[in-house]
């Protein structure tokens, strides 16, 4: 073989194929092949060197087995592009989407999370995956044994069985299970096992596409180019678009399909805690593009739209508007939401103090403390720092602003709570898990036996299996914080919101039950009467690869006489909504209608 042609194959070889330096050995690993296991122990750092296509959209996955690492993406100059650490512990994937704007060389750098209680050395596997040409289609067979596998998951779990009775959970999964056709799309039966996740009613829950559906989506879909707002059960338009003039605008149909029909479709696969629909509408308003591409049109040529003009009743059309690319997409929510005011939080808390009204308020964005700097520590500084000088200032109004709140890391509520009541309270009733072991594990992260016996450890230092057959938390597991010396003894109001979710709802629920506060806004998200969370079992189902994840602790807050009906969220005492143009405009509906509260104190 001539040298020039020897050199060549070299060449096309490495394009194709993905580098690993570890330590100075360089292992060549192809692209869509998942590595054998690779050893890494806490201190060291695995780097991996490839080359991407432009405008391609790439999954890579690191498959954590024994060990929590971080993963980060970066360019050939060492600047991180994307880094991921999800909670999901030493077992599970770490995943990162991307797509190129050039041709270029990229380093994926693998490393032990620096963490006591991290393992001291584990396994993983990484795979590069470039996007499908199509999405293959599945027997019958297989799909109805994902099918069962689900069901049955959910059954030994209990999820589903909180709200309802097993033979209404059983037949809906006979009602939807009769969908399944010969050669269906990985999509297609996504379709019909999204309702199923719903109608669980825990907001936890989840299902999603799998990856191969999900890179062919991100590469061939067509979105729809507007961002929505959901008030009193209308879908309002919030942005112009070129020469279309939209903005304040109500959706009355896209494409023939009318937002009825639309909405009907996504509201029976959004899942939520109960009963609740506040949360639904708040998460389906940031999905709404998302979703209506894979349920209505994946690849639609253009969008004709007819609107409704909220002031007038008249009805607009505008036809054959532009569809865009997942890549245009994105820039196109991170340009325009920019310019709608409070549509994302800048700070995970913030505390302001007007002297002349005697008035703080408190915002507080999030209860994860991965938001925090420091952590735990960060986050209880806030409120230390924050707390005294509400003392110092002698304030009496104190507004807890919670409406973007969707929780995080468990107790941080409790801490909030510490500086407003006077003595410790029952927080659960109880917590409880269905079992210690499943026999659904084989499709999740814990498929080998040493993950297995790992993930019992875990549960059996929470939990213990009761005289009367359940498992139950271990007492003194889940109490409340001491209260400070400092707590807040004013006027307490709260603003609450669909997306005041999990640990967001269980503070307003703890707040409903141990203070005087008043509620303002519309129902929280998250149940009053508890949710299951706290620790979650993701799967992804062996034919269709859809994956999931299925939340395992039942916590049942020690509720008082409220009259909340059950399967709902803490009820506002004022029920408060903007009008849209109150909400473009800026104007803080909710929170003006405190202060006026207080000013007429």
């Amino acid at each position: 073989m001539k040298k020039d042609s020897l050199i060549i194959l070299i060449i096309l070889f490495f394009s194709l194929t993905l580098h690993a330096q570890v330590g100075k050995k360089l292992i060549p690993l192809k692209i869509d092949r998942t590595t054998a296991d690779l050893t890494i122990k806490q201190g060291e750092e695995t780097s991996f060197s490839f080359q991407l296509k432009k405008d391609f959209y790439y999954s890579i996955t690191v498959e954590q087995k024994g060990i929590d690492v971080t993963v980060a993406l970066k360019d050939h100059n060492g600047r991180t592009i994307q880094d991921v650490d999800s909670p999901n512990g030493r077992f599970g994937a770490e995943k990162l989407v991307f797509s190129p704007d050039s041709r270029a060389s990229f380093i994926l750098t693998v490393k032990p999370l620096p963490d006591t209680s991290n393992a001291k050395e584990g396994n993983y596997s990484v795979v590069v995956q470039s996007p499908p040409k199509n999405i293959k289609q599945l027997s019958y067979k297989a799909l109805e044994q994902d099918f069962d596998i689900l069901k049955n998951a959910f059954i030994e779990t209990h999820v589903g069985l909180w709200y309802n009775t097993y033979a209404q959970f059983d037949s809906l999964c006979k009602a939807q299970k009769s969908k399944i056709k010969d050669k269906m799309t990985a999509l297609d039966f996504y379709q019909i096992v999204a309702p199923v996740v719903t109608y669980t009613k825990e907001g936890h829950s989840a299902i999603q596409p799998s990856d191969e559906t999900s890179n062919y989506i991100r590469q061939n879909g067509k979105y729809f180019p507007f961002l929505v707002k959901i008030l009193d059960k209308k879908v309002y338009i919030i942005n112009d678009l070129d020469n279309y003039k939209t903005k304040g605008m109500m959706i009355s149909k896209i494409n023939g399909n009318s937002i009825e029909s639309i909405m009907n479709q996504f509201l029976a696969i959004e899942p939520a805690d109960g009963y609740n629909t506040t949360s639904k509408y708040r998460w389906i308003e940031t999905a709404f593009s998302k979703y209506y591409l894979r349920f209505f049109e994946q690849q639609p040529s253009a969008f004709d739209i007819e609107l409704i003009n909220p002031k007038t009743s008249e009805k607009i059309n505008y036809n054959q508007i532009p569809t865009l690319s997942f890549k245009e997409y994105g820039k196109f929510v991170s340009k325009e939401t920019k310019s709608i005011p409070n549509y994302n939080y800048k700070e995970p808390a913030a505390l302001k103090i007007d002297t002349l009204n005697s008035t703080a308020t408190l915002t507080v964005n999030t209860f994860s403390t991965n938001s925090y700097k420091d952590g735990r520590k960060g986050f209880k500084e806030f409120l230390a720092k924050g707390f005294q000088n509400i003392s110092d200032h002698k304030i009496k109004h104190l507004i807890i602003d919670i409406r973007k709140n969707e929780g995080g890391a468990q107790a941080m509520e409790d801490h909030l709570m510490s500086y407003l009541v006077e003595k410790e309270y029952s927080k659960y009733k109880y917590a409880e898990i269905p079992s210690f072991t499943y026999s659904f594990l084989d499709y999740t992260a814990y498929r080998d036996k040493k993950s297995q016996d790992d993930f019992e450890k875990e549960l059996k230092a929470e939990f213990y299996h009761s005289h009367d057959g359940r498992y139950l938390d271990i007492p003194g597991k889940y109490k409340s914080d001491t209260p400070q010396t400092n707590r807040f003894k004013g006027d307490i109001y709260i603003l609450i919101g669909g997306l005041s979710f999990s640990g967001g709802s269980e503070f307003a629920a703890l707040a409903k039950n141990y203070t005087n506060a008043r509620f303002i806004g519309e129902e929280t998200g998250g149940g009053y009467y508890g949710n299951t969370s706290g620790f979650f079992i993701h799967y992804t189902l062996p034919n269709s690869k859809l994956t999931g994840r299925i939340p395992l602790i039942k916590f049942v807050v020690d509720e008082k006489q409220n009259n909340i009906l059950f399967g709902h969220g803490v009820m506002p005492d004022d029920e408060v909504q903007p009008k849209i143009e109150e909400y473009l405009s800026g104007y803080d509906t909710e929170m003006e209608f405190v202060k006026t509260l207080i000013k007429n104190k």
